[in-house]
């Protein structure tokens, strides 16, 4: 991709304890047991690409019984789009409770009244839309869910709810937030659902940087929110495995990010900033900065929006290539259709540009 993102906050762990762990029995298919012997492979060669400190953090906080499982969950993340593999359902959803959002980002498609202001764009996820989804993800072997995508989660007044319906289905439960409304009584519901990493978009560490950027948003009151969810985690809930990440888009020279790092890391697990390349209003980008290489995501994840639309990215923030919809059909149709073949097999024969907007797009392997 061309937006990297970058950990600025190291965790550590016992490797030969992990590589001990790992050899023990486990049950796995024997497809499963032949990644593992990969796995093993690699961290006996010293090669521990595999662990960032999101899977550091996780194998710290989980029983040592889950940690091969875990593991080839993440292998086959980072590995299958990388060798186009299509797995038979996709191994990570990001879920849209809604698609409106309280603050203007200078960077984000937000700011495209086209998209914000349009009736047809605009919703909160039904929830008994969002259980048929949940559920065909459990049964059918999703490992990883993200509650977030064009919109901000927590104005969807049922998401606690939502979470909960979550809760000891999945390895990953993710919800990414600007940290701008968050009550006591959801700071509890995320604490208490099993949700896995908690994402606070922040930019900045100053008052007039982050204004800035997060149009609508105030430093005080989201500074505020996040210290508050800290000390109730800390508090309440001491044992807790969910990881609190901030998480920054660099989008100018003045964010710096040694300082970032240290102002944010008091009060959070991990730190991390994505350095933005490009417009991420893809649909304006000039068609000279299209990748030459296939789109990773493709075979990596799928984006669910609030009303059933299915997408393969949230850059076709207002659904261009529209995969198909789940509302009469159901995810792995949709992931194993006709149109995300036809997507998947232009990217591989270097004919991304026949789709739009593929054409202008800088995200490839």
């Amino acid at each position: 991709m061309s937006d990297k993102v970058e950990f600025l906050t190291e965790k550590k762990i016992d490797v030969m304890k992990i590589i001990s762990v790992l050899q023990q029995k486990s049950k796995l298919s024997l497809f499963d047991k032949d990644i593992l012997e990969k796995i093993i492979t690699k961290f006996q060669k010293n090669d521990f690409s595999l662990l960032t400190p999101q899977e550091i953090q996780f194998l710290n906080h989980n029983p040592a019984n889950i940690w091969a499982q875990y593991l080839v969950f993440r292998y086959k993340f980072k590995e299958f789009p990388s060798n186009h593999i299509v797995s038979k359902f996709p191994i990570y959803l990001l879920i849209e409770p809604v698609s409106a959002c309280n603050l203007r980002c200078v960077m984000c498609f937000q700011i495209d009244k086209t998209f914000s202001g349009t009736k047809d764009f605009m919703g909160y996820m039904d929830i008994d839309l969002f259980k048929k989804v949940v559920d065909e993800a459990y049964q059918k072997g999703t490992k990883a869910i993200t509650l977030a995508s064009r919109g901000e989660p927590t104005l969807h007044p049922k998401l606690g709810e939502m979470l909960e319906y979550c809760s000891g289905k999945f390895f990953e439960l993710k919800i990414n937030t600007n940290a701008t409304k968050l009550p006591e009584k959801l700071i509890h519901q995320i604490l208490t659902s099993g949700v896995t990493d908690v994402v606070f978009s922040i930019d900045s560490y100053t008052k007039e940087n982050y204004e800035s950027i997060r149009v609508g948003g105030i430093f005080e009151n989201v500074l505020n929110n996040i210290k508050k969810f800290k000390e109730i985690q800390t508090k309440d809930y001491p044992n807790s495995k969910c990881a609190t990440r901030v998480s920054g888009v660099k989008v100018d020279k003045s964010q710096n990010e040694k300082l970032f790092k240290e102002f944010w890391e008091k009060y959070v697990d991990h730190v991390v900033m994505v350095n933005m390349l490009h417009r991420w209003d893809t649909y304006h980008n000039p068609k000279e900065i299209m990748a030459n290489e296939p789109c990773h995501a493709l075979w990596e994840r799928m984006y669910v929006w609030y009303d059933g639309k299915c997408n393969p990215c949230d850059a076709d923030y207002k659904s261009e290539l529209n995969v198909g919809n789940i509302s009469n059909s159901n995810i792995e149709e949709v992931w194993n259709g006709e149109k995300y073949k036809q997507i998947r097999e232009a990217h591989l024969n270097n004919n991304r540009s026949s789709y739009f907007p593929c054409d202008r797009c800088p995200n490839g392997a």
